[in-house]
């Protein structure tokens, strides 16, 4: 649910089915009761006219002739058409030819009708009360009941049901489809943004140039500017970080050539140094700390494996008289959106402490999940101490044996930061030390 479109259409198909429900739920009910007044109007006609048969006999009693009655299917057996005319003691005293023996109905008072469907049998029933008065002036009760089979009135309900279902369901299907086809049309312009912002982010094109709707015109105005803003910020930031760093460089080599003059007593000499590569050491850590790109949202990613193919192989070189062993473990697929020199420096001095502090072997892996991307080093060392973590201040070193001014971790803790990543450290199975940077995916 995500997706605008799903969104949209599944509350469309929601609507559109109780509406089409609702309305085949009328539709039918109105049927169905048109076809109930029709049935009952038409057994009233019946009812009529056998009234207009109707006289009286030898004993006073009504009677009706059949030849006189217009619907032919009373003088049918089997017709599923009956008649029959109760007295006040609810006894038969006139029949149609193949009325069925019921229970005497209720008999309803003079001049009212009681309409009803029967269960048993299948059937309609249509009783009226009357009085019939004879040429004696002899005032009699009677009822007369019409009975019409119900299975033909049913198939043609249900044949009604079946054909408004099936309209009804054909019309919702299509409107649906009509309904996604035009939510398609409706949210293009949306899919084309995000594939040129796909194509931002992997540097096919500096910015979104397409032409929009004016609901959305103003959302890629405001990207362009934004993307236009990082990117000169970025290159002000490099710019400015280059300046600083060559502005101190020549102060710093000036100073640091006058602890060379022989006049300075060794004491002082030392001093001076000291604190020059204190003040080298401070440059180098806020040089670094704000050159950390951090997670932008548009960048191009960067294929690790070539990456650290690369790093790898320059380690190789540099400790040759090691004879470095070197294993790439990352997939060749595997691209992470960082910025490329942070990668670097992150991989750098990882593989770099490898190097230095393992026996001979350095293997780098990597693994992406769905949330963030798993990188890690490891050496065939002697591992790091119990308080690892101390390792990542600055100038904390596990080897005091070799050179080196304890930087690599600490500076590899703050890229990671700046990504809001997580740094582990942990046991190798090589035997050494193993490194595990989590960088978020995004």
């Amino acid at each position: 649910m995500n997706s605008l479109r799903t969104r949209l259409l599944v509350a469309a198909a929601l609507i559109l089915i109780a509406f089409g429900s609702l309305t085949g739920l009328i539709l039918d009910r109105s049927f169905q009761n048109g076809m109930l007044q029709a049935q009952e109007d038409k057994m009233q006609t019946l009812v009529y006219s056998l009234l207009g048969a109707a006289s009286s006999d030898a004993f006073g009693d009504l009677t009706i002739a059949l030849d006189a009655v217009p619907d032919p299917r009373l003088r049918q057996p089997l017709s599923g058409l009956e008649a029959a005319l109760f007295n006040d003691d609810a006894v038969v005293v006139w029949s149609s030819a193949d009325f069925l023996r019921l229970t005497p109905p209720a008999m309803p008072e003079v001049g009212e009708w009681r309409f009803e469907r029967l269960v048993d049998p299948n059937a309609f029933a249509l009783s009226f009360g009357l009085r019939w008065i004879d040429s004696a002036d002899d005032p009699r009760r009677y009822t007369v009941v019409v009975l019409e089979d119900a299975n033909a009135w049913d198939r043609q309900l249900v044949a009604f049901r079946r054909t408004l279902w099936l309209w009804l369901g054909t019309t919702l299907i299509a409107l649906t489809l009509a309904l996604l086809l035009l939510l398609r049309w409706g949210l293009k312009p949306l899919r084309l943004l995000g594939r040129e912002l796909q194509q931002i982010e992997s540097g096919q094109q500096p910015q979104i140039q397409g032409s929009y709707p004016e609901e959305i015109q103003p959302l890629a105005r405001d990207l362009n500017t934004m993307i236009a803003a990082e990117r000169s910020q970025q290159t002000r930031y490099r710019n400015a970080l280059g300046d600083l760093a060559h502005t101190l460089k020549t102060p710093l080599a000036v100073l640091r050539g006058m602890t060379a003059e022989s006049g300075l007593e060794a004491g002082f000499r030392r001093q001076l140094s000291e604190q020059l590569d204190r003040m080298q050491h401070i440059v180098d850590h806020q040089l670094r700390r704000a050159a950390a790109a951090g997670t932008r949202t548009l960048t191009e990613p960067v294929l690790l494996h070539g990456l650290c193919e690369k790093l790898l192989g320059a380690m190789a070189k540099v400790y040759a008289d090691r004879s470095l062993r070197v294993e790439n473990a990352v997939p060749g697929d595997l691209r992470l959106r960082a910025d490329q020199g942070d990668l670097y420096d992150l991989l750098g001095n990882l593989i770099d402490n490898a190097a230095k502090y393992g026996n001979g072997q350095v293997r780098v892996s990597a693994l992406s999940g769905s949330r963030q991307c798993l990188i890690v080093v490891e050496d065939n060392g002697a591992g790091f101490p119990p308080q690892a973590e101390q390792l990542l201040q600055r100038g904390a070193r596990a080897d005091q044996r070799q050179p080196g001014q304890g930087l690599g971790l600490a500076a590899v803790a703050e890229i990671v930061q700046a990504y809001s990543g997580r740094l582990l450290l942990d046991r190798s199975a090589l035997g050494g030390a193993k490194v595990i940077v989590a960088l978020p995916l995004r």
